[in-house]
């Protein structure tokens, strides 16, 4: 059977591609013409070529770079099935990826449109809470007053660490008591909610992956400020107090930024949080 030839136009519009897709891949030695004229330079491409084509576009298709198309193009059957099956697994790791990414974002709009909707600032308020998995460290010396910064790098190191996305919030965790003052509210963990669903290894002894339980909580949100953080605190204790209901000896304090723009004031809103016990 004779063999027939194929002008670059030509090709170009069997396969779909542009003329200057296939100059640039001859170019680069992964798709060469038959022959070319020396006389008019032109480039022409034989019928058992095209095949050669398809299997570029399905490659390139998937992510593969050309540099490893190049190669794919001279292994054997068996190899070829090998190089696919690498290629696959590749594939799956970047869909994982953009899963984890997509929760995250997920995560990320619910955080905000929580934020956004708290009902009141000073009054206290009932608010159903999901269950929320967290990454915390023990502290031992910190109360409201205190800068947490420590602490915080200390998480946040160990969660760019394993290449996953830091909170924009982060709280804390300390007993419901009866206190003097705002410096007698000593934390017991400092934690950032986690927007992934993976599982963290080779914690050190102060720091664990955790969970804020999900149910029905008393709530009081405020403006960040030292001199009035605790009289907020009073005020939800005394609701608590008052309440037929039990509620668990725990408060979770939740920081959030008013705002991410760096051009106006660092103002931080105060969510206070005290879960009822299930009936």
């Amino acid at each position: 059977m004779k063999e027939h030839y194929y002008t670059i136009g030509e090709v170009a519009k069997l396969a779909n591609l542009s003329v200057q897709t296939l100059r640039y891949y001859d170019q680069i030695d992964l798709f060469k013409p038959a022959y070319t004229d020396s006389a008019s330079n032109y480039r022409y491409y034989k019928d058992s070529q095209i095949f050669y084509l398809d299997i570029i576009k399905s490659l390139k298709y998937i992510g593969t770079s050309l540099e490893d198309i190049k190669k794919a193009l001279m292994l054997t059957s068996e190899e070829l099935l090998g190089f696919l099956e690498h290629q696959e697994q590749r594939l799956e790791e970047k869909i994982s990826r953009l899963n984890e990414v997509k929760y995250t974002l997920l995560k990320t709009k619910k955080q905000m449109q929580e934020q956004i909707e708290i009902p009141i600032f000073g009054e206290v308020y009932t608010r159903f809470e999901e269950e929320m998995p967290i990454l915390q460290v023990t502290t031992t010396e910190l109360t409201p007053t205190s800068s947490t910064n420590t602490y915080y790098g200390t998480l946040t190191k160990i969660i760019e660490n394993e290449g996953s996305v830091l909170n924009s919030r982060y709280g804390c965790i300390f007993p419901l008591a009866h206190y003097q003052d705002v410096d007698d509210i000593i934390y017991d963990a400092i934690f950032t909610p986690l927007l992934t669903e993976r599982t963290f290894s080779k914690l050190s002894a102060n720091v664990k992956q955790t969970i804020v339980p999900g149910g029905k909580y008393a709530c009081i949100a405020f403006i960040y400020h030292p001199d009035t953080y605790f009289s907020f605190y009073e005020k939800l204790k005394k609701h608590v107090d008052s309440q037929k209901a039990s509620f668990e000896s725990t408060v979770y304090e939740f920081y959030m930024p008013t705002t991410i723009s760096s051009e106006r004031e660092k103002k931080f809103i105060v969510e206070l949080k005290i879960r009822q016990n299930a009936i």
